[in-house]
């Protein structure tokens, strides 16, 4: 792999990440002849190997590990200017997942001379994204030119601080630049998903709807791909599609929070996705059309492949009864870590306060008790506000400016 914007004479140091990456992907290889082909379903294999390299390999910092003035506000500006970048280019939205790991493992780095100031942090998010975008899109076809990065930081930086803090950045990481993100994962759980209606070939004059501006253009972008497809995938593509850009704005939520940096990205995908769900049969409902998801067949899938745990057990009455927050089944443990995580993000989104991190266990007990289990034809009473009606709100903060000073300052046609 290439890194645009080092010296020809760092070769040795790119072919020195590129045998670092083949490492990872020939453990992947030889992880699964430890497990019998005919019992273990591909999938399942893929999965364990990326929840193992988020906890381990690409285990998050903790807030707790960070300085303070590195967390809080101004790492959630800092974010939040992330995602507003990568949707008006329309780069990919994995990017910015990446780019989050890449300036959180800085701020942690034993290394004194990555992150000492302020104006240091800067540099490393506008660094940290011009990485994932190389790493994570298609530099031939969408790059994002260094200079305009240079013009983003309003002439606090030059082209040259920004190749050398990406050297000092990969580094740092010892080259390891391709953590499984929650976008990775969210796009491994929509493959077991199933419709209802799933290879019946016929075309839908009713389909899910939301309001948005970026709808039209990426049903243009797809119309050449679609007319490709017969009426059944066509149709489960745009479905997948409608699902994807709403877990994607949980997604944003929860990158953007410090309360979730503890929390593994296959499980924030897992919540992200359900909260998405909801949406979908909600719209339905409102419609007065039927739930067109197989929702007790993907759970069993996210239970059995993804090994993601039962989310439907009454945890009530089995999980939320450990006083030190573990549960002799992993299995548990992790399906109670999905609903919790689903619990807070749908709070975020609707407005609600959330309660202090200490409080989570017994929180998260009454909320449980609360509610009826998942499903997909639930009848809710109470239609609080959808953020998704405006597809910026999950970006945008009352907040004071983000400390990159870029998004009011920059005209952002010259991005691309």
């Amino acid at each position: 792999m290439k890194f645009w914007g080092l010296n020809d004479s760092r070769n040795s140091e790119s072919d020195s990440a590129n045998s670092s990456n083949d490492e990872i992907d020939n453990s992947m290889n030889s992880y699964s002849h430890h497990y019998d082909n005919d019992v273990d379903d591909d999938r399942t294999i893929v999965l364990r190997k990326m929840r193992e390299l988020e906890n381990t390999v690409y285990k998050r910092p903790r807030a707790q590990s960070m300085p303070e003035i590195f967390r809080g506000q101004w790492r959630k500006q800092i974010i939040e200017w992330m995602y507003v970048l990568i949707k008006y280019c329309k780069l990919n939205h994995e990017a910015t997942a990446a780019a989050v790991y890449y300036l959180d493992a800085a701020v942690v780095c034993p290394s004194s001379s990555l992150i000492n100031s302020p104006r240091d942090y800067q540099l490393c998010a506008m660094t940290a994204l011009h990485l994932a975008l190389k790493v994570y899109d298609s530099p031939l076809t969408r790059l994002v030119r260094l200079s305009c990065f240079v013009k983003l930081g309003n002439g606090e930086f030059t082209v040259d601080d920004i190749i050398q803090k990406e050297e000092d950045m990969v580094r740092a990481l010892g080259w390891r630049i391709n953590p499984p993100t929650a976008d990775c994962f969210l796009q491994r759980y929509m493959e077991l998903l199933p419709f209802l209606d799933d290879g019946e070939d016929y075309d839908d004059e009713h389909h899910f709807e939301l309001s948005s501006d970026s709808d039209q253009n990426s049903s243009e972008d797809e119309n050449e791909d679609n007319d490709q497809l017969g009426p059944s995938e066509r149709r489960r593509r745009n479905r997948l599609r409608k699902l994807e850009e709403i877990a994607s704005e949980y997604i944003e939520v929860a990158m953007a929070r410090d309360r979730f940096l503890c929390v593994p990205p296959s499980v924030i995908a897992y919540a992200a996705l359900l909260s998405a769900i909801e949406i979908y049969s909600k719209c339905k409902q409102q419609q007065q059309q039927q739930c067109d998801i197989d929702f007790s067949t993907f759970l069993h899938n996210m239970e059995d492949i993804a090994e993601m745990g039962d989310i439907s057990t009454d945890f009530t009455t089995v999980n939320f009864n450990e006083k030190d927050g573990t549960s002799s089944d992993s299995s548990k443990g992790v399906s109670r870590s999905v609903r919790r995580t689903k619990i807070l993000l749908d709070r975020i989104v609707k407005g609600l306060t959330l309660p202090p991190e200490e409080e989570d266990d017994f929180f998260s007990t009454t909320e449980l008790a609360m509610q009826s289990n998942f499903s997909c034809n639930h009848n809710s009473e109470n239609h609080e506000k959808n953020i998704f009606s405006d597809r910026t709100t999950a970006v945008k903060s009352s907040s004071p400016n983000s400390p990159t000073s870029t998004v009011s300052s920059v005209h952002t046609t010259s991005l691309t």
